[in-house]
Order: C-alpha cells, then structure tokens, then sequence
C-alpha cells in the first residue's frame, strides 16, 4: 500500500489548508516510513505544524537580510529555512527516498508557506516559502514531480542552464522563471518563482541546501 504523507505549514500571517490536510492546529507527529497505520513505523497520515511553529521571521541559519548566503557545509537540515518541526520534515522524507532531497537557504523576510510530501510512485516534496513584504515566492518540488506532471515546466523562454545546489537546471522564463533537473526521469528537482528577478532567482536555485542522510 502506497505511505502518503501530507504536511501543512501554514504562515504566520495565516494560510489555507488543502483539501483533506487536518487543521492547522493540530500537533506534529512523524517517524521513519512503513506500513501505514503503524505508529512506531510510519509517519502520522497527516502531520501538520501550528503556525505559532513558523515564526515571523525566521532566516535560515547561515543566511543574511541582504540575500542567499554561500551555501554551508552539505549535510543536516540546520541550513534549511523554518521551524525545528520545518527541518524534521526534510530529514524524515530525505531518510525515507534513496534520491538526493534538497531544501531552501532563504535571508530574512522569507517564510515557509505551506508543504507536504508522500512516498508513492517513488516519492514526492513540494514546499513553497514566500516573501511577506511584496508575496515573491519560491515554490521547490522534487521527486516524482515531473513523472505525475506533463508537462512538469511550462512553456516559455529557454534561457539557457544554471545552477541548482551542486547540479545544472535547464533555466526558462515565462510567467516567472522555473529550473529544472532532468526533467525526462524520476527523480527530477524543479525550482520556480515569481515576483524575482533572474539574478534573486538563479541565486537561489544555487544556494539550494543538499541533505545529506
């Protein structure tokens, strides 16, 4: 039986729970993965995270107000931005897939705006954090996302490659930008923002933090 997990980290300034995610209310819980409906094996169906657990303005650890920091030593999710229960989230999916998992290193201003995983179909993380000051956001998906989706990136300007962590994303533009690693194959890792310019964009597709488990 397929181990779907939802998470739902709702902003400070208040967010929407999808449609059959428990209320933003309710505590966290979570484990390794296994069979579901055992407590001591998988994770809680639907682990969500309280908003009084996003704090307004939580940087990721090594970052600055000025824009992405040079990107840490690999390893952990200490560099990841948001809360502790934000952080565990990573390592429990990055534990659970046998791909490389990597999360955001944003500055100051930026927040965790909702996100969830699942183990199906190879596995799956989407997370989206978002600026408060002007709603720029920077959505990261990385798994089965292009296998589900077709297509996974939508059409646009082709601008060429960048960097993406310790890889190279081909690089587009169109309702905003979006890059994306081998996108013919599952595993495949797209970035996409909007209300950024290319250079804030690709900056951050380069500090993207790899977890290293």
């Amino acid at each position: 039986m397929a181990v779907l997990v939802a998470l739902v980290v709702a902003a400070c300034n208040g967010g929407t729970a999808s449609p059959g995610a428990l209320s933003p209310s309710a505590s966290v819980a979570g484990a390794s993965s296994g069979p579901e409906g055992s407590p001591s094996e998988a994770p809680s169906d639907e682990p969500t995270i309280t908003p009084s657990d996003l704090p307004t303005d939580e940087p990721s650890p090594s970052s600055s107000s000025g824009g992405p920091s040079s990107s840490p030593a690999q390893g952990g999710t200490g560099a990841c931005l948001g809360s502790a229960e934000t952080r565990d989230f990573f390592s429990s999916f990055a534990q659970s897939v046998s791909w490389p998992v990597y999360c955001a290193v944003m500055p100051k201003g930026w927040s965790v705006e909702k996100g969830s995983y699942r183990l199906r179909n190879g596995g799956r993380l989407t997370i989206s954090y978002r600026r408060r000051t002007d709603g720029a956001r920077i959505v990261l998906d990385e798994g089965a996302v292009c296998a589900e989706t077709s297509p996974c990136v939508a059409a646009g300007t082709d601008l060429g490659t960048t960097a993406f962590a310790d890889r190279q994303a081909d690089l587009s533009s169109g309702s905003g930008f979006a890059a994306v690693v081998d996108q013919t194959e599952n595993p495949a890792w797209l970035l996409t923002g909007t209300g950024l310019d290319q250079g804030a964009f690709t900056g951050f597709a380069a500090k993207l933090h790899l977890i290293d488990q």
